[in-house]
């Protein structure tokens, strides 16, 4: 309580100073990001801001294609969030559709977008298809406009939306991200395909990603240079196993540990080589971090988390060890940063003060995760999740050792917590999402230990 109180203090202390600039050593991650981004991306950003401030009037669509892991998504983010880019265009809109894409979904995020940037989009909560597509095309009547639709799978997707996206004669662009080949030819009249690294500039790029702007040291230029290669030119891979050496020591003995690790894991013959790789990472994690990053494959593809939802749900799980005088919010805080540090986790947004306000997974880790969990049993310890139509939950044993228990009902106005839970005698957690009212709790939860 006393800490509490003295953040409290502080807190109303720091109130009103605003976020100017970042320090001397965030700057410097910031500027090797940038620079890491750059690597082997220069000609494809080249091509897409010609592409796209283009002097054809008519409605244009550009397709970014390539294999999971070469770096579509962080090519299309770095172009809609160029300079020039952001000048030219009246509203920009990024949206993920991924492979289990859902039309209201899509609509409602590009619209949630559009309101932010302009405040004259009306929302209700109607999630009819045909509706929110007329309300996202009156929303784009009359503006130069560029979206981003990253993740697109298949043409139906864009069959289905296509007629909501107006050609105003005025230069406006869409842009699609996409593995499938068939696909980017299909919804685009251009196509820029991004092909794997030669290896230059995968050394080039695995030297910012470990050493940022520092030189590598010549006792560990030969065996870096075999690791890069061992990534086969994936920039995803090259990342990955960049932020696992930049946080670990950096001495010959450890580096050739890692190289061996690899080797070994990529002789096996077994699985997709891109994901053998990313394991070796997740293999020489610390012990703590192992969980929280396999947690992450509970979460939706392509969608940003919420800081404030990991960490609560890290706490509710039992993922964190106790530090002396912090919460377990910021212990939770400082894992998910190693995680991001490590490059196995990706920011989402940032914050004005610039803390991390979401973040997300790439593809290919999220499959990481999924396939380890599943085979370590990871899931299948003291938790449920109960989707239902129901206001209401039945009865609960005794027997239940339950930590947490989550309901996710499809709407409801006020909903009755059934007595037994004070039954469940290990319960810590308990969550309520979805489109919650009043929950009306009974008086045996004091009863709860």
């Amino acid at each position: 309580m006393d800490l509490v109180r003295e953040k409290v203090l502080k807190v109303k202390e720091e109130r009103g100073v605003r976020y100017e600039q970042p320090t001397a050593n965030s700057s410097r991650s910031v500027a090797s990001n940038r620079e890491a981004i750059m690597v082997g991306f220069g000609g494809y950003l080249d091509q897409l801001l010609d592409l796209l401030t283009g002097n054809q009037s008519s409605r244009q669509i550009i397709s970014i294609v390539g294999m999971g892991g070469t770096g579509k998504t962080t090519l299309a983010k770095n172009t809609f969030e160029n300079s020039i880019i952001k000048r030219h265009f009246d509203v920009r809109v990024w949206v993920s559709v991924s492979n289990d894409y859902n039309l209201s979904d899509i609509f409602l995020e590009a619209l949630s977008h559009l309101k932010e940037l302009t405040g004259t989009i009306e929302m209700d909560n109607e999630r009819d298809e045909y509706r929110l597509g007329e309300q996202l095309y009156k929303g784009l009547t009359g503006r130069r406009y560029l979206i981003v639709l990253d993740d697109v799978w298949s043409v139906e997707v864009w069959d289905k939306i296509r007629f909501y996206f107006p050609d105003n004669g005025n230069r406006s662009r869409l842009i699609f991200t996409t593995r499938l080949s068939d696909v980017a030819f299909y919804c685009g009249s251009c196509c820029v395909r991004v092909n794997l690294l030669d290896e230059c500039e995968c050394w080039d790029l695995f030297c910012v990603r470990v050493f940022g702007e520092e030189d590598c040291p010549l006792e560990l230029e030969q065996i870096g240079r075999e690791i890069a290669k061992m990534c086969r030119g994936l920039p995803l891979s090259i990342t990955v196993i960049g932020g696992l050496l930049q946080k670990s020591a950096k001495t010959v003995e450890y580096w050739h540990n890692v190289l061996e690790n690899i080797r070994a894991i990529l002789s096996s013959g077994e699985g997709d080589q891109c994901l053998n790789v990313l394991y070796s990472s997740y293999s020489h994690l610390p012990a703590h971090l192992k969980p929280c990053f396999l947690y992450m494959g509970t979460f939706q593809e392509d969608r940003e988390i919420p800081v404030s939802r990991i960490t609560k749900l890290w706490v509710a799980e039992g993922f964190l060890k106790p530090k002396a005088a912090r919460v377990l919010e910021e212990v939770a805080e400082d894992y998910l940063k190693d995680l991001i540090d490590r490059n196995l986790v990706l920011v989402g947004k940032y914050r004005k003060n610039g803390k991390v306000r979401s973040v997300c997974i790439h593809d290919l880790l999220r499959d990481l995760c999924i396939s380890l969990a599943d085979k370590e049993k990871f899931f299948s310890s003291a938790r449920v999740w109960y989707r239902s139509e129901d206001s209401s939950v039945g009865y609960l044993s005794r027997k239940c050792k339950l930590r947490f228990f989550a309901y996710s009902p499809a709407n409801f106005s006020e909903f009755n917590l059934t007595s037994s839970i004070s039954f469940v005698w290990n319960l810590q957690t308990l969550i309520f999402q979805g489109r919650c009212g009043l929950v009306d709790a009974p008086a045996e939860i004091w009863e709860m230990s």
